[in-house]
């Protein structure tokens, strides 16, 4: 595989038109010809869902346009939490990195130029443990990309040194929670309730894969590299997904800005443009709370 391009991941379950979607934007764009794609299949739940994973797994069949594409599918149904942490798991042992995408996320031009450039940029630097496709909508675009104490899970990336830290300890959890301060900083000064997201998993309510990826990379004071415009679509809002309606938006700039983005050189979370978010997110600055955690 080319040393420029990381392979991506695509995680698809019963939403053939969407999975389409995903695969023909991600085709479209300049890096697909040296780019492996290797799209996971989860299975059937039961009867009434065969139909449309058989055709997933016809739309996968059919993917061209790629350096290769292999396919993984699951006999029986995994559920996207644990579909996620095997697959993405499994990727970046065999290759060190993988850019992670769902059959809901769209890829927008410059997607895969923005992560595997990005990739590339901090490879070496144990600070940074994402890389996101996704952008919050803030009232004033930054001119660069920015590093912020967060993660996403709208098209991301990541490397074996930072996957690896992802791991579930209840114990650990429930003593965080009971601590205020570290309740007070999760939750980005009572701006979000992520405590409680994470509360729901130690319950044995939620097997949200999103909010312990957050916790791990959270406990470390690790940052996420943010592009400083959103590079991909959510279509999953159409009664078809896993995960309700949803209350935060996903605003992509159609404005050609004058120069390029920065590259941040010093791995530091932008507090400007955090500010602006915890804002957006308690009602000040025009930006929905995001209910997006896997």
């Amino acid at each position: 595989m080319s040393a420029s391009c990381a392979p991506v991941v695509v995680f698809a379950y019963r939403r053939p038109r969407h999975l389409e979607k995903v695969l023909k934007a991600l085709g479209g764009q300049p890096e697909a010809g040296e780019t492996q794609v290797i799209l996971f299949l989860d299975g059937a739940r039961g009867i009434s869902d065969r139909s449309d994973v058989a055709a997933v797994n016809k739309v996968a069949e059919e993917t061209k346009g790629f350096r290769d594409v292999r396919i993984c599918t699951a006999e029986k149904n995994k559920g996207l939490a644990r579909s996620i942490t095997e697959g993405v798991g499994s990727v970046c042992q065999e290759h060190g990195e993988a850019i992670v995408l769902e059959d809901d996320i769209v890829p927008l031009p410059g997607f895969l130029s923005f992560m595997n450039e990005a990739l590339g940029k901090y490879r070496d630097n144990r600070n940074v443990m994402q890389i996101s496709g996704y952008a919050y909508p803030i009232p004033i675009e930054p001119l660069s990309h920015v590093f912020l104490p967060l993660t996403s899970c709208w098209g991301w990336a990541t490397w074996q040194r930072a996957w690896t830290e992802y791991h579930w300890d209840r114990e650990e959890a429930q003593k965080n929670l009971q601590n205020s301060d570290f309740v007070h900083r999760f939750d980005l000064g009572g701006a979000y309730p992520y405590s409680q997201l994470l509360q729901d998993v130690v319950r044995g309510k939620s097997d949200s894969w999103g909010v312990i990826w957050y916790w791990n990379v959270f406990r470390r004071g690790g940052v996420s590299l943010f592009p400083s415009n959103s590079l991909v679509e959510n279509i999953g809002w159409d009664g078809t997904g896993e995960h309700g309606s949803p209350d935060w938006q996903n605003v992509i700039s159609s404005e050609k800005k004058s120069r390029s983005p920065v590259w941040p050189n010093v791995v530091e979370t932008d507090q400007k443009v955090l500010k602006q978010i915890i804002e957006g997110l308690q009602g000040k600055a025009g930006i929905l709370s995001p209910r997006a955690h896997r």
